[in-house]
């Protein structure tokens, strides 16, 4: 276990306004040409803020993924096109729990950059090695442009056990 997270309850990063803010304008540019995908991202949306503004507590990893693709289906929404998203199925997770916000976050992070670079698609690709996640990054439209992979430890919430 980590030793910073032995026996406390860490500070995940908080929700952006900024894309919340951009969220709710894409709902709103959706209203009228296609009401249903507005309703749809309004529901992730508060599925979102739900997941990480409860209190303190650890979540299931399987739970933590759910969250990562509602917040890749939310970015879908704000660049469509532009964001296709791999996970991994429930099957292949291990039973741990982690803090809400602990895969999403570097998630987040690294798609940011990569949205930020060029106005091409990106290829975002998430798996279990070990004791880690993996997440690659890449241009579908480019395959010769260097990919970038970040690996994303699976820290247990202080509360959580090994399985």
């Amino acid at each position: 276990m980590d030793e910073r997270r032995k026996g406390q309850v860490t500070a995940v990063a908080p929700v952006s306004v900024h894309f919340v803010n951009n969220v709710l304008a894409a709902a709103a540019s959706y209203i009228e040409d296609d009401p249903e995908l507005a309703r749809d991202v309004l529901a992730e949306l508060g599925s979102f803020l739900s997941h990480r503004l409860r209190g303190p507590r650890s979540v299931t990893i399987a739970d933590e993924i759910e969250h990562v693709g509602v917040y890749l289906r939310l970015e879908q929404a704000r660049f469509p096109g532009r964001i296709d998203a791999e996970l991994p199925a429930h099957r292949e997770l291990p039973a741990l729990r982690l803090e809400p916000g602990d895969v999403q976050v570097p998630v987040a992070e690294a798609l940011g950059r990569w949205l930020g670079r060029d106005p091409g698609r990106v290829r975002v690709a998430l798996g279990v090695r070990g004791d880690a996640m993996v997440l690659q990054l890449d241009r579908p439209d480019a395959p010769s442009q260097a990919g970038e992979r970040v690996r994303i430890p699976l820290v247990l919430a202080a509360t959580g056990s090994a399985a």
